[in-house]
Protein backbone atom coordinates (compact mmCIF):
# COMPACT_ATOMS: atom_id res chain seq x y z
CA UNK A 1 0.00 0.00 0.00
CA UNK A 2 1.29 3.45 -0.92
CA UNK A 3 0.38 6.72 0.72
CA UNK A 4 -1.00 9.64 -1.25
CA UNK A 5 1.50 12.51 -0.80
CA UNK A 6 -1.40 14.97 -0.98
CA UNK A 7 -2.74 13.70 2.35
CA UNK A 8 0.26 15.08 4.20
CA UNK A 9 -0.14 18.32 6.07
CA UNK A 10 3.16 20.18 6.29
CA UNK A 11 3.44 22.57 9.22
CA UNK A 12 4.56 26.13 8.52
CA UNK A 13 6.54 27.49 11.46
CA UNK A 14 6.99 26.35 15.02
CA UNK A 15 3.77 27.13 16.83
CA UNK A 16 1.95 27.73 13.52
CA UNK A 17 0.28 24.83 11.76
CA UNK A 18 0.54 21.41 13.37
CA UNK A 19 2.42 21.16 16.64
CA UNK A 20 4.47 18.10 15.68
CA UNK A 21 5.67 16.54 12.43
CA UNK A 22 6.67 13.20 13.95
CA UNK A 23 3.57 11.21 12.84
CA UNK A 24 4.35 12.22 9.25
CA UNK A 25 8.13 11.86 9.13
CA UNK A 26 9.39 9.45 11.81
CA UNK A 27 9.17 5.86 12.99
CA UNK A 28 10.53 4.88 16.39
CA UNK A 29 11.13 1.15 16.97
CA UNK A 30 11.71 -0.23 20.48
CA UNK A 31 13.28 -3.42 21.80
CA UNK A 32 9.80 -4.85 22.49
CA UNK A 33 8.64 -4.36 18.89
CA UNK A 34 6.53 -1.27 19.56
CA UNK A 35 6.54 1.31 16.77
CA UNK A 36 5.40 4.90 17.18
CA UNK A 37 6.08 8.46 15.96
CA UNK A 38 8.41 9.18 18.91
CA UNK A 39 9.88 7.64 22.05
CA UNK A 40 7.04 8.91 24.24
CA UNK A 41 4.39 6.77 22.51
CA UNK A 42 5.57 3.12 22.43
CA UNK A 43 2.71 0.86 23.44
CA UNK A 44 0.07 3.25 22.12
CA UNK A 45 0.42 2.97 18.35
CA UNK A 46 1.51 -0.30 16.65
CA UNK A 47 3.87 -3.28 16.80
CA UNK A 48 6.26 -4.85 14.30
CA UNK A 49 6.20 -8.61 13.77
CA UNK A 50 6.95 -11.01 10.96
CA UNK A 51 3.24 -10.73 10.11
CA UNK A 52 3.03 -6.92 10.29
CA UNK A 53 5.58 -5.14 8.15
CA UNK A 54 7.16 -1.73 8.40
CA UNK A 55 4.94 -0.52 5.55
CA UNK A 56 1.83 -1.98 7.19
CA UNK A 57 2.61 0.12 10.26
CA UNK A 58 3.50 3.31 8.36
CA UNK A 59 0.22 3.23 6.43
CA UNK A 60 -1.84 1.76 9.25
CA UNK A 61 -4.59 3.03 11.52
CA UNK A 62 -2.30 3.65 14.49
CA UNK A 63 -0.14 6.29 12.83
CA UNK A 64 -3.17 7.77 11.06
CA UNK A 65 -4.93 8.22 14.40
CA UNK A 66 -2.12 10.47 15.67
CA UNK A 67 -1.87 12.35 12.37
CA UNK A 68 -5.55 13.24 12.50
CA UNK A 69 -5.35 14.19 16.18
CA UNK A 70 -2.42 16.56 15.65
CA UNK A 71 -4.12 18.09 12.62
CA UNK A 72 -7.08 18.83 14.88
CA UNK A 73 -4.83 20.23 17.66
CA UNK A 74 -5.63 17.26 19.89
CA UNK A 75 -2.84 15.88 22.09
CA UNK A 76 -3.40 12.21 22.80
CA UNK A 77 -1.75 10.18 25.53
CA UNK A 78 1.83 11.36 26.18
CA UNK A 79 1.56 13.97 23.44
CA UNK A 80 0.06 16.00 26.28
CA UNK A 81 3.58 16.32 27.72
CA UNK A 82 4.68 18.23 24.62
CA UNK A 83 1.49 20.29 24.79
CA UNK A 84 2.42 21.29 28.32
CA UNK A 85 6.04 22.03 27.41
CA UNK A 86 4.91 24.25 24.54
CA UNK A 87 2.58 26.14 26.89
CA UNK A 88 5.39 26.60 29.42
CA UNK A 89 7.98 27.76 26.88
CA UNK A 90 10.11 24.61 27.31
CA UNK A 91 11.61 22.92 24.25
CA UNK A 92 9.25 20.02 23.55
CA UNK A 93 10.31 16.72 22.03
CA UNK A 94 8.24 17.77 19.00
CA UNK A 95 10.93 20.30 18.15
CA UNK A 96 13.31 17.44 17.29
CA UNK A 97 11.21 16.57 14.23
CA UNK A 98 10.91 20.04 12.71
CA UNK A 99 13.69 19.79 10.14
CA UNK A 100 12.79 16.44 8.58
CA UNK A 101 10.81 16.31 5.34
CA UNK A 102 7.19 15.20 5.25
CA UNK A 103 6.73 12.85 2.31
CA UNK A 104 5.38 9.47 1.23
CA UNK A 105 8.04 7.55 3.17
CA UNK A 106 9.44 8.42 6.60
CA UNK A 107 12.48 10.66 6.36
CA UNK A 108 13.74 9.60 9.79
CA UNK A 109 13.88 6.26 11.58
CA UNK A 110 14.96 5.77 15.19
CA UNK A 111 15.90 2.19 15.93
CA UNK A 112 16.14 0.76 19.43
CA UNK A 113 16.54 -2.86 18.43
CA UNK A 114 18.27 -4.59 21.35
CA UNK A 115 19.02 -4.07 25.02
CA UNK A 116 22.50 -5.54 24.60
CA UNK A 117 24.79 -3.28 26.62
CA UNK A 118 28.08 -3.54 28.46
CA UNK A 119 27.08 -1.06 31.18
CA UNK A 120 24.55 -1.12 34.04
CA UNK A 121 23.88 2.59 34.60
CA UNK A 122 22.11 3.65 37.77
CA UNK A 123 19.36 5.54 35.90
CA UNK A 124 18.70 2.75 33.36
CA UNK A 125 16.62 -0.43 33.42
CA UNK A 126 16.71 -3.93 32.03
CA UNK A 127 14.67 -2.76 29.07
CA UNK A 128 17.80 -1.02 27.75
CA UNK A 129 20.57 -2.93 29.50
CA UNK A 130 21.05 -6.69 29.26
CA UNK A 131 23.36 -6.54 32.28
CA UNK A 132 20.78 -4.82 34.47
CA UNK A 133 18.10 -7.27 33.37
CA UNK A 134 20.31 -10.19 34.35
CA UNK A 135 22.12 -8.91 37.44
CA UNK A 136 19.86 -6.29 39.02
CA UNK A 137 16.40 -7.40 37.96
CA UNK A 138 17.14 -11.16 37.92
CA UNK A 139 15.06 -11.64 34.77
CA UNK A 140 15.63 -13.85 31.72
CA UNK A 141 17.02 -12.22 28.55
CA UNK A 142 14.65 -10.23 26.38
CA UNK A 143 13.64 -12.08 23.21
CA UNK A 144 15.09 -10.71 19.99
CA UNK A 145 12.07 -9.32 18.14
CA UNK A 146 13.74 -8.17 14.93
CA UNK A 147 14.49 -11.02 12.55
CA UNK A 148 16.35 -10.98 9.21
CA UNK A 149 12.94 -10.20 7.68
CA UNK A 150 13.02 -6.79 9.40
CA UNK A 151 16.41 -5.98 7.90
CA UNK A 152 15.18 -6.94 4.44
CA UNK A 153 12.11 -4.70 4.83
CA UNK A 154 14.40 -1.80 5.68
CA UNK A 155 15.89 -1.97 2.17
CA UNK A 156 12.78 -0.32 0.72
CA UNK A 157 12.96 2.56 3.21
CA UNK A 158 16.68 3.32 3.38
CA UNK A 159 16.89 5.14 0.01
CA UNK A 160 14.17 7.57 1.19
CA UNK A 161 15.66 8.37 4.59
CA UNK A 162 17.39 11.62 5.50
CA UNK A 163 18.70 10.20 8.76
CA UNK A 164 18.86 6.86 10.56
CA UNK A 165 19.35 6.81 14.32
CA UNK A 166 20.36 4.00 16.64
CA UNK A 167 19.49 4.29 20.34
CA UNK A 168 19.13 2.01 23.29
CA UNK A 169 21.50 -0.39 24.94
CA UNK A 170 24.92 0.07 23.35
CA UNK A 171 24.52 0.06 19.54
CA UNK A 172 28.20 -0.65 18.87
CA UNK A 173 27.82 -3.87 20.90
CA UNK A 174 24.82 -5.07 18.85
CA UNK A 175 25.31 -7.31 15.82
CA UNK A 176 22.05 -6.19 14.19
CA UNK A 177 23.16 -2.54 14.25
CA UNK A 178 26.49 -3.35 12.62
CA UNK A 179 24.76 -5.46 9.97
CA UNK A 180 22.27 -2.69 9.13
CA UNK A 181 25.13 -0.19 8.88
CA UNK A 182 26.92 -2.51 6.47
CA UNK A 183 23.72 -2.74 4.40
CA UNK A 184 23.44 1.06 4.34
CA UNK A 185 27.06 1.24 3.14
CA UNK A 186 26.02 -0.87 0.14
CA UNK A 187 22.82 0.88 -0.93
CA UNK A 188 22.90 4.45 0.48
CA UNK A 189 26.40 5.19 1.87
CA UNK A 190 25.80 8.94 2.13
CA UNK A 191 22.84 8.46 4.49
CA UNK A 192 23.43 10.17 7.81
CA UNK A 193 23.58 7.59 10.61
CA UNK A 194 23.42 9.00 14.10
CA UNK A 195 24.48 6.62 16.86
CA UNK A 196 23.86 7.24 20.55
CA UNK A 197 26.72 5.46 22.31
CA UNK A 198 28.15 5.26 25.80
CA UNK A 199 31.56 5.68 24.17
CA UNK A 200 33.16 2.65 25.78
CA UNK A 201 33.01 0.24 22.80
CA UNK A 202 35.57 0.60 20.05
CA UNK A 203 37.05 -2.22 17.94
CA UNK A 204 37.99 -3.11 14.36
CA UNK A 205 34.41 -3.66 13.22
CA UNK A 206 33.34 -0.33 14.69
CA UNK A 207 36.21 1.33 12.84
CA UNK A 208 35.09 -0.38 9.59
CA UNK A 209 31.61 1.11 10.06
CA UNK A 210 33.18 4.53 10.61
CA UNK A 211 35.22 4.09 7.45
CA UNK A 212 32.33 3.02 5.20
CA UNK A 213 29.31 4.93 6.51
CA UNK A 214 28.34 8.53 7.22
CA UNK A 215 28.45 8.14 10.99
CA UNK A 216 27.60 10.93 13.43
CA UNK A 217 27.86 10.39 17.17
CA UNK A 218 26.09 11.29 20.40
CA UNK A 219 28.29 10.23 23.31
CA UNK A 220 26.85 9.99 26.80
CA UNK A 221 29.06 11.34 29.58
CA UNK A 222 27.32 11.90 32.91
CA UNK A 223 30.31 13.07 34.91
CA UNK A 224 33.84 14.28 34.35
CA UNK A 225 34.90 13.18 37.82
CA UNK A 226 36.28 9.64 37.28
CA UNK A 227 34.97 8.13 40.52
CA UNK A 228 31.54 9.67 40.04
CA UNK A 229 31.36 8.63 36.40
CA UNK A 230 32.15 5.02 37.31
CA UNK A 231 29.58 5.05 40.13
CA UNK A 232 26.87 6.15 37.66
CA UNK A 233 28.01 4.20 34.57
CA UNK A 234 28.60 0.89 36.32
CA UNK A 235 31.21 -1.27 34.52
CA UNK A 236 32.45 1.80 32.68
CA UNK A 237 36.06 2.98 32.97
CA UNK A 238 36.56 6.72 32.72
CA UNK A 239 40.05 6.46 31.25
CA UNK A 240 38.81 4.13 28.50
CA UNK A 241 35.93 6.50 27.77
CA UNK A 242 38.33 9.43 27.37
CA UNK A 243 40.64 7.38 25.15
CA UNK A 244 37.73 6.42 22.90
CA UNK A 245 36.31 9.94 22.97
CA UNK A 246 39.55 11.22 21.46
CA UNK A 247 39.30 8.62 18.66
CA UNK A 248 35.67 9.51 17.92
CA UNK A 249 36.35 13.24 18.22
CA UNK A 250 39.24 13.07 15.75
CA UNK A 251 37.14 10.97 13.37
CA UNK A 252 34.27 13.47 13.41
CA UNK A 253 36.51 16.50 13.00
CA UNK A 254 38.51 14.92 10.20
CA UNK A 255 35.41 13.84 8.27
CA UNK A 256 33.16 16.82 8.97
CA UNK A 257 30.75 14.71 11.03
CA UNK A 258 28.76 15.99 13.98
CA UNK A 259 29.55 14.91 17.52
CA UNK A 260 27.43 15.77 20.53
CA UNK A 261 27.90 15.06 24.21
CA UNK A 262 24.74 13.98 26.00
CA UNK A 263 24.44 14.51 29.75
CA UNK A 264 21.70 13.41 32.13
CA UNK A 265 21.40 16.01 34.91
CA UNK A 266 20.49 14.07 38.05
CA UNK A 267 20.51 14.47 41.79
CA UNK A 268 23.98 12.89 41.83
CA UNK A 269 25.69 15.15 39.29
CA UNK A 270 23.79 18.43 38.82
CA UNK A 271 26.53 20.41 40.55
CA UNK A 272 28.96 19.89 37.63
CA UNK A 273 26.65 20.81 34.73
CA UNK A 274 28.22 24.26 34.33
CA UNK A 275 31.77 22.88 34.40
CA UNK A 276 30.68 20.12 32.00
CA UNK A 277 29.42 22.74 29.57
CA UNK A 278 32.84 24.39 29.62
CA UNK A 279 34.49 21.02 28.92
CA UNK A 280 32.21 20.41 25.94
CA UNK A 281 32.72 23.97 24.67
CA UNK A 282 36.47 23.44 24.76
CA UNK A 283 36.05 20.35 22.55
CA UNK A 284 34.05 22.50 20.09
CA UNK A 285 31.14 20.06 19.92
CA UNK A 286 27.45 20.29 20.76
CA UNK A 287 25.85 19.55 24.12
CA UNK A 288 22.45 18.08 24.90
CA UNK A 289 20.88 17.71 28.32
CA UNK A 290 18.46 14.80 28.61
CA UNK A 291 15.65 14.71 31.16
CA UNK A 292 15.62 11.78 33.54
CA UNK A 293 12.04 11.06 34.59
CA UNK A 294 12.61 7.64 36.14
CA UNK A 295 13.82 6.18 38.39
CA UNK A 296 12.45 8.94 40.57
CA UNK A 297 15.27 8.75 43.13
CA UNK A 298 17.74 9.73 40.36
CA UNK A 299 15.57 12.48 38.86
CA UNK A 300 15.51 16.21 39.61
CA UNK A 301 12.01 17.14 38.46
CA UNK A 302 10.27 15.61 41.48
CA UNK A 303 12.47 16.98 44.26
CA UNK A 304 11.02 19.28 46.95
CA UNK A 305 11.11 23.05 46.64
CA UNK A 306 14.07 23.62 48.97
CA UNK A 307 16.23 21.14 47.04
CA UNK A 308 15.34 22.57 43.65
CA UNK A 309 15.84 26.11 44.91
CA UNK A 310 19.39 25.17 45.94
CA UNK A 311 19.98 23.55 42.54
CA UNK A 312 18.63 26.58 40.68
CA UNK A 313 20.48 29.21 42.72
CA UNK A 314 23.77 27.30 42.71
CA UNK A 315 23.73 26.61 38.98
CA UNK A 316 22.72 30.16 38.16
CA UNK A 317 25.56 31.50 40.31
CA UNK A 318 28.02 29.12 38.66
CA UNK A 319 26.85 30.16 35.21
CA UNK A 320 27.21 33.87 36.04
CA UNK A 321 30.60 33.61 37.77
CA UNK A 322 32.43 30.55 36.40
CA UNK A 323 31.17 30.11 32.85
CA UNK A 324 32.66 31.98 29.93
CA UNK A 325 30.01 32.21 27.24
CA UNK A 326 30.72 29.58 24.60
CA UNK A 327 29.19 27.38 21.96
CA UNK A 328 26.64 25.76 24.26
CA UNK A 329 25.61 28.79 26.32
CA UNK A 330 22.04 28.69 25.01
CA UNK A 331 21.69 25.03 25.98
CA UNK A 332 22.98 25.67 29.51
CA UNK A 333 20.80 28.76 29.91
CA UNK A 334 17.73 26.80 28.83
CA UNK A 335 18.47 24.02 31.31
CA UNK A 336 18.66 26.49 34.20
CA UNK A 337 16.19 29.22 33.31
CA UNK A 338 13.54 27.12 31.57
CA UNK A 339 13.73 23.50 32.65
CA UNK A 340 14.93 23.70 36.26
CA UNK A 341 13.02 26.91 36.92
CA UNK A 342 9.83 25.24 35.69
CA UNK A 343 10.45 22.26 37.98
CA UNK A 344 11.00 24.70 40.83
CA UNK A 345 7.64 26.34 40.19
CA UNK A 346 5.95 22.95 39.87
CA UNK A 347 7.38 21.94 43.25
CA UNK A 348 5.49 24.81 44.89
CA UNK A 349 2.25 23.34 43.62
CA UNK A 350 3.20 19.84 44.83
CA UNK A 351 4.24 21.10 48.25
CA UNK A 352 0.88 22.89 48.65
CA UNK A 353 -1.12 19.78 47.83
Amino acid sequence: MKLDPDQYYVRKNYGDGVACNAPWNNMYFTVTGSVSPCWKLPGYVDNWSEDRSIMDIWTGEGFEKYRKAIQNSQFLDRCKECENDIACGIWPLAKAYEKFTVKEYPSLMELELSNQCNLECTMCSGLLSSGIRKNREKKPPLPMIYSPKFKEQLREFIPHLEELRFNGGEPFAQLIVLEICEMVAEIHPELKINIATNGTVYNKRVQRILDTCNIHLNISIDSFIPERYESIRINGKFDKLMENFDIFHNYCKSNNRSLSVMINPMITNWDEMVAATTWVDNKDVNLWFNTILYPEDQALWNKPYDTLLEVYKTMKHQMNTEYKMGRNHKTLYHLIEAQIKEWLLDSLVRDDE
